[in-house]
Parts: C-alpha cells; sequence; structure tokens
C-alpha cells in the first residue's frame, strides 16, 4: 500500500509538472514572438514530460497488477491457514474431552492454576475433595479455595512453583470423616514452548505416613502398641513432631519460627592445628529451634520434621541471612573485630535448588559482606549424586569469594573420584574414621593416606569428632590441618563463642 501510494505521489507530481510546462509554453506563444529553434525546445520539452507521464502510469499499472496477484495468494494462504486453525481447534477440543475423561477418572485431585492464583481447571476427584462450594471452584482464587489458614502455608511453595521449581510437601485437609488428614501435595510449573511459566499443576494424594492413616486401628488399640504397618521412620516424625510443635501444624508451625525468629544460631570451633601459617580462625554454624533449648530436647530434631516438609532449603537462607546480619552488628560495635570463617551446612534441598546460589550472591551484595568468610559444607552422599548440580553452585558462588567444604569424606568408602572438576578447600574426615584410630591401626592409615591426597590437591584436612585428648595428640602427630569435636568446644550460642 505504501508503495502504491508513492507511486500516485509521484504521477500527480508528473501530470502537474507537465499542465505547468504546457501552460508556460502556450503562455510564451501568446504573449512572446520566439524563432522555430525555441518553440522546438520547448516542445521538446513538452513531449518529454508527456512520454514521462506515460511511464509513471504504466509502472503504476503494473505494480498494481503485481500487487493484486499477491494479494491473492495471500488469500488462498489465509484461506488455508483458517481451515488447518479450525481443524486444529476441532482435534484440541476433541483431545480436551477425551483428557476431561481420564482426569475425571483419576481417584487423585488434580488443579491447574494460573499465575494469578486462580483455578482454571480441576477434575473431578478434586471438586469431591475440596467439597462444591455454590459458586464452584473454577475461576476462584487458591487462597478462596483452601482457605486463609491453609494459604500460608501454601503461598510460600507457590511462590517456588512460578519460579520454575517442582514443589513437594505435605498438607492437612479434612478427610472423608471429617477429621484432619495429610496429603502430600505436588505443584509442577507449566511452561508452553519455552513460553515462561504460566502456571503450575498441583496433584494432592493422600499420605499413608499420616497419624490419621490407620486411625480406625489406632482406636481399636487405645494407648496400646502402633498400628503394624507404622514404620519407624514415621513412628519417629510423629513423636518429634508431637514434642516440638505441641499438636500445631508442623509446617505453619516451622514457618512462624523463620518469620519471628525463633531459630537460634549455634557455633562450635574448629581448631587449627597449623598456628603461625596464616590459616583462618573457623566456626561450624549450627541452628537451632527455641522448642530444643526450652523443652532439652534433642538438637536438630526439627530437621527430619522440615525435611518431610520440604522447608530445608528456606531454614538454609534464613541461616546465611541472620548469620550475615549478625557478623555486620557485631563488626558496628567492634569495628576492629576479625571476621572469621563460617562454615554453614547445606541441605540436599539447597544444594539442587537452581536459586540458591543467586540468593547468597544478591545477601553478600545487599550488605557489602566479605564472602571469603563463607564456606559451604555439602554432604558427600550430595555431591556424589548431584555433582554437576554442586559444580553449579560452585561456579556461581566461588568468583565473589565464598569456600567449599565436603562434609562425611570417606563415610562409606574413599574415593577422590567425584572430587575432580569440583572447587573444594576443605575435606571433613567422617567421624566413624577418627572415632577409631588409636583402636584400629587401619583407620589410622586411612586418615594418614587422606591427608597426604590432601596436601598434594591443596585441600585442607578437617578431623571431626574429636573427644579425647588421645585423639587430638595424634592427629597432631599424623600433621592433621584442623580438629573439631566435642574435646575441642561444646557448640554454643553464636554470640557467646564471639
Amino acid at each position: 500500500m505504501n508503495l502504491l501510494r508513492r507511486s500516485s505521489v509521484r504521477t500527480f507530481l508528473s501530470v502537474a509538472l507537465s499542465l505547468t510546462l504546457g501552460a508556460m509554453l502556450v503562455a510564451t506563444i501568446h504573449f512572446t514572438r520566439f524563432d522555430l529553434q525555441w518553440l522546438a525546445f520547448l516542445g521538446g520539452v513538452l513531449f518529454a514530460a508527456v512520454l514521462a507521464l506515460v511511464s509513471q502510469a504504466s509502472k503504476a499499472e503494473w505494480l498494481l497488477m503485481r500487487r493484486s496477484k499477491q494479494l491473492e495468494r495471500v488469500r488462498e494462504q489465509l484461506s488455508q491457514e483458517i481451515a488447518r486453525s479450525r481443524n486444529a481447534a476441532q482435534g484440541l477440543q476433541a483431545a480436551e474431552k477425551r483428557m476431561q475423561l481420564l482426569t475425571d477418572r483419576l481417584p487423585i485431585p488434580l488443579l491447574y492454576i494460573d499465575r494469578d492464583g486462580r483455578c482454571r481447571y480441576h477434575n473431578g476427584a478434586c471438586a469431591e475433595w475440596l467439597g462444591p462450594p455454590a459458586d464452584g471452584i473454577a475461576d476462584r482464587l487458591m487462597r478462596d479455595i483452601f482457605g486463609g489458614e491453609r494459604d500460608s502455608v501454601i503461598a510460600p511453595q507457590v511462590a517456588r512453583t512460578l519460579c520454575g521449581e517442582a514443589v513437594d510437601y505435605e498438607l492437612a485437609w479434612p478427610g472423608a470423616t471429617g477429621e484432619p488428614a495429610a496429603f502430600n501435595i505436588r505443584q509442577i510449573p507449566y511452561t508452553p514452548d519455552d513460553a515462561g511459566i504460566i502456571g503450575f499443576y498441583l496433584i494432592a494424594m493422600p499420605s499413608a505416613a499420616h497419624p490419621s492413616a490407620g486411625a480406625d486401628r489406632a482406636k481399636s488399640s487405645g494407648n496400646g502398641p502402633v498400628a503394624p504397618d507404622e514404620n519407624d521412620q514415621t513412628l519417629y516424625l510423629r513423636s518429634m513432631t508431637a514434642e516440638l510443635m505441641a499438636g500445631a501444624d508442623p509446617r505453619a508451625r516451622l514457618v512462624r519460627a523463620l518469620q519471628q525468629n525463633e531459630f537460634l544460631l549455634f557455633a562450635q570451633k574448629i581448631l587449627s592445628l597449623k598456628r603461625g601459617a596464616g590459616e583462618p580462625e573457623c566456626y561450624e554454624i549450627l541452628v537451632r529451634l527455641k522448642e530444643e533449648e526450652d523443652n532439652m530436647l534433642p538438637p536438630g530434631g526439627f530437621i527430619p520434621v522440615a525435611e518431610r516438609y520440604g522447608m530445608l532449603e528456606e531454614i538454609d537462607r534464613w541461616v546465611v541471612q541472620s548469620l550475615i546480619a549478625w557478623c555486620l552488628d557485631r563488626r558496628r560495635g567492634a569495628p576492629d573485630w576479625r571476621m572469621p570463617l563460617f562454615c554453614i551446612n547445606l541441605s540436599e534441598a539447597s544444594v539442587i535448588s537452581s536459586g540458591f546460589a543467586g540468593f547468597v550472591r544478591h545477601e553478600i551484595e545487599r550488605a557489602d559482606f566479605p564472602a571469603r568468610a563463607l564456606c559451604f559444607e555439602i554432604g558427600e552422599a550430595d555431591a556424589i549424586a548431584h555433582t554437576d548440580s554442586v559444580r553449579r553452585r560452585m561456579a556461581a558462588l566461588r568468583p565473589p569469594g565464598c569456600r567449599f567444604s565436603i562434609d562425611g569424606f570417606g563415610g562409606t568408602r574413599v574415593s577422590f573420584n567425584y572430587l575432580k572438576g569440583l572447587a573444594v578447600d576443605f575435606l571433613k574426615i567422617d567421624g566413624s574414621i577418627i572415632r577409631n584410630i588409636l583402636a584400629d591401626p587401619a583407620q589410622l592409615a586411612k586418615t594418614r593416606a587422606i591427608i597426604t591426597v590432601c596436601r598434594k590437591a591443596g585441600l585442607r584436612a578437617i578431623a571431626e569428632f574429636v573427644e579425647t585428648k588421645e585423639t587430638l595428640d595424634k592427629l597432631r602427630e599424623i600433621d592433621v590441618d584442623y580438629v573439631q569435636g566435642f574435646g575441642i568446644a561444646r557448640p554454643a550460642p553464636l554470640a557467646k563463642v564471639l
């Protein structure tokens, strides 16, 4: 269209120029006397203008015919696309009906939630699970469907899912008898054609490990033995949850503990045996729940409960954030305070999380915190099972200055193969080896060999679970770099240790 418009303008200008020249020629003949040569010149100019006008008109006509043919081809292609689109829509509609039929026959609830938190699809089992409200489930917000009490549990998991992470957690919901039952919830992000996350699927499955499972059997036995199908791990989680949470919703209780800073930072000294060699002063950071201290419960008992409810990464983030805040406050009160090296244990959830390293870097940059003061400890089992994830976390956090340690090295068998390509600074020799170096020559020889390899590889060896002076003397004799254990120092609140 633009090309045709420009051609029309040029044609109009040519006509106008020809008419102007013709008028000038007539006026010249009428008012003046010229010889035949001058009149022939003016006639030639007029003839050239007419030829230009004819040429422009011909070109415009040719362009119009060409564009008409192109437009006809586009019309044919468009009609074909419309037909294909109509066929695809009909096929999609048929597929949706088949999918609806299949999902309605699924015995487990299934929902699709968009980025705005609104339910766009649910199957029949979901309607039975949530109950049939008068205004239906479709197009309602999640907080209206599940209620504000459970929204506090669901909202953090939704945020993680919309960041691209598949999330598993547990949610209490009234069962068929009306009594609270536990459901294992899995949220899977939906990303069509790499266009970004536009929503997620929520699948709810009854938890067989919940206390309500086998409730009839438990009732019949009163306070007697636990139902025979309840395994030791489930019994332990039930007992620990009851002790720590005092009957409250476990996940909601842990969320509240994070929000209200009811976790406590403890520290245990890691002693360097290489004095004068420029080795940094080290402390391992441990986390306790206030109920553990108040009720004299074993430390770290909340960890399997937090793991069950998918909260370990949130706790790891709290530890990083709280430690940085504590150090900055300590430095403001004592500007000459020399910051030691803090070793922070990472859960498997943080090791495999794509967002944990970015969170740490953000906190370091936001607080202008010296990253060299942070050392992240990764369990040997996690390092072996998730080597690629560990390598990515190291690649993201080593440039700012963070360091890394492998914990529990040699616990099952001694192997350095998985360490290739991992930028590790410290190896913690497993306590099962260190405890027996005085009684078992094989364990002593194993410790010597690990120390030798560490020294050649430029790593620092840490012996943990050092509980006696005799063990400490032997480790000093075989030239280990660091020692840690109750024989060196017991864990204590961070403010008391430093």
